[in-house]
């Protein structure tokens, strides 16, 4: 699974994988336009569409009697309690096709058009895979989002049955995408569903420490230089503020790891240019000394640092992130 089309291509130019989803609409142009000079690609890469829209921005992209285009169906798989009107959407805001008759008419749709070949629909449920139900010093929260998510999961099963169902009466699809890490086993249970999709869980970051269901064990750390020692208790550290996305919250930030028992400052949190950490711990740092961090999802590291330096068996070798190949998606 993939960010974007022209990181989708460059994968592909790569050869690290023969069957690669862009996760996201594209309106890239000249992404698109290389997509369909690309025969091999073309059979290879499978694009996102939920309107009408996103096929004529193809369409405009490469004109009349283009070759066929690999797409997928997103059915938005958020949260609507008052029988599917959108009066309180609980969820990610993606695909404007709810219902299984929406997805199920424009799967119609994308094959009376010529130029595309429909493959695959895909459902992403963020406000279960991404959302930890147990939020540390919450429980009355903890509690409300516990129900939320065990009330939708039974009602998007429903649903996305449904909208499979229909969408295979009309043409074969070869995949049906689900899921994410906080979500993989409620997921799983759908019969329907071929694939599941896994991302930030994978390194242990910080936001999946809230989860009842599994406890991911950290593997992917950080380390950042102790350079000032401003006062008792307190040590700073060079640059750290490496943010993740989302709702700007505190829970966003990267977290003292090791030595054990620092925290961020409330007031400067982590910094572009230095990122202060409080505790005991911090009495035996000097300058010069390292302080490791968790960071709160997986792709911070990445548009920051050239390279992940990984630990096996004693031994320590390097792999280039995106930043160190030189690339960027964005």
């Amino acid at each position: 699974m993939c960010y974007s089309l022209p990181e989708a291509l460059w994968l592909h130019a790569m050869g690290t994988s023969d069957d690669l989803l862009v996760a996201y609409p594209t309106v890239d142009r000249r992404a698109i336009q290389a997509l369909a000079a690309d025969d091999r690609a073309r059979q290879q890469i499978t694009i996102m569409v939920d309107s009408p829209a996103h096929l004529d921005v193809v369409d405009r992209a490469l004109g009349g009697g283009h070759p066929d285009i690999r797409v997928c169906v997103e059915l938005g798989v958020s949260w609507r309690p008052l029988g599917g009107r959108p009066l309180i959407h609980i969820g990610t805001r993606r695909s404007p096709l709810y219902t299984a008759q929406q997805a199920a008419d424009f799967a119609k749709l994308i094959m009376q058009r010529a130029g595309f070949r429909l493959v695959g629909v895909m459902g992403y449920e963020g406000h279960i895979a991404g959302l930890g139900d147990a939020p540390p010093g919450r429980p009355v929260r903890a509690r409300l989002i516990r129900g939320i998510q065990n009330l939708s999961a039974q009602e998007l099963s429903r649903r996305r049955s449904q909208a499979v169902r229909l969408i295979q009466a009309l043409t074969c699809l070869e995949f049906v995408n689900g899921g994410g890490t906080g979500s993989l086993e409620s997921t799983a249970r759908d019969t329907l569903v071929t694939e599941l999709t896994a991302g930030s869980g994978l390194v242990g970051a910080t936001l999946f420490d809230a989860y009842r269901r599994f406890t991911p064990e950290p593997a992917l750390l950080f380390a950042l230089p102790v350079v000032r020692r401003p006062g008792p208790g307190i040590a700073t550290l060079f640059a750290g503020g490496y943010v993740a996305s989302g709702t700007g919250t505190r829970d966003r930030l990267p977290r003292p790891y090791l030595p054990a028992g620092l925290t961020l400052t409330g007031v400067e949190g982590a910094g572009e240019v230095q990122t202060p950490v409080r505790g005991t711990a911090a009495n035996q740092l000097r300058p010069g000394d390292r302080v490791w961090l968790r960071h709160a999802k997986a792709g911070e590291l990445a548009e920051r640092f050239r390279e992940y330096y990984i630990l096996h068996d004693d031994q320590v070798t390097a792999m280039a992130t995106y930043r160190g190949e030189g690339q960027c998606f964005g």
